[in-house]
């Protein structure tokens, strides 16, 4: 016995319909790709925005560095103009101690360490060269630009230290200028009277220190414009990323 299955007719769709598929298809796709940008998008400004605090963050921690270094030069320029007056002295009349601390003031140094890779990277990636942030790119150009003339004076005074060590060696007694970089300095007497030095040497040793009082002078004139651009951009990233 056969067994006859009925045959449906198959359903013709109307171009209408093909082209609601398509557009409903196509509106998909559309808005994933949009609502994938705006995620994207949302991602990399939280990612900025991050970066952007730990700029302000490192910026902040070199001014605290600087706060260190500001303090420590503005004592040995202080001290410069000191060292004129002793060796013109009758050496029997000068105070050992002291004239080995005026001297050797000098030869003591931290270099100022920054923290600018969070700068580095953010400007890798062009946030201090788009047009929303020209005012603290402005900034962040001029804290560059004091740091490395920092830097230049840094390498400077180097140089300088070199020259007086070996200076020294004809002003000072080997006994004592061990007890310097031992850092023994107690255990020089505090009695008058010095080895007689160089005239010669003299002469050179003051022209080193007012070469030294220079340095200073461009330290510090540094250290103020940094802390003031730097005080400005913190500022503004602050203001514009909460």
């Amino acid at each position: 016995m056969e067994v006859h299955h009925p045959h449906h007719p198959t359903h013709k769709k109307k171009w209408s319909e093909y082209i609601i598929e398509f557009v409903m298809l196509f509106a998909a796709v559309t808005l994933g790709f949009f609502a994938e940008n705006i995620r994207e998008h949302l991602a990399e400004n939280e990612k900025k925005t991050e970066l952007m605090k730990i700029v302000a963050l490192d910026i902040e921690r070199d001014l605290k560095q600087l706060e260190f270094h500001q303090q420590d030069y503005e004592k040995k320029f202080a001290t410069c103009d000191s060292v004129f007056p002793i060796l013109k002295m009758d050496p029997n009349e000068i105070n050992q101690k002291l004239y080995y601390r005026l001297l050797f003031n000098h030869l003591a140094y931290w270099d100022f360490n920054q923290n600018d890779k969070s700068r580095n990277e953010a400007d890798a990636k062009g946030y201090f060269r788009n047009e929303e942030n020209t005012e603290l790119a402005y900034y962040i150009s001029k804290i560059n630009f004091f740091i490395l003339d920092y830097k230049t004076v840094e390498a400077e005074t180097v140089r300088l230290r070199s020259k007086l060590k070996e200076q020294l060696e004809d002003l000072t007694e080997h006994e004592y200028y061990n007890d310097i970089l031992s850092f023994k300095m107690d255990e020089i007497p505090d009695k008058k009277g010095i080895k007689p030095p160089n005239p010669l040497v003299v002469k050179k040793v003051a022209y080193t220190i007012t070469n030294f009082k220079l340095a200073y002078i461009g330290f510090l004139g540094d250290i103020d414009s940094i802390n003031l651009y730097s005080n400005k951009a913190v500022k503004l990233i602050n203001a514009k990323y909460k």
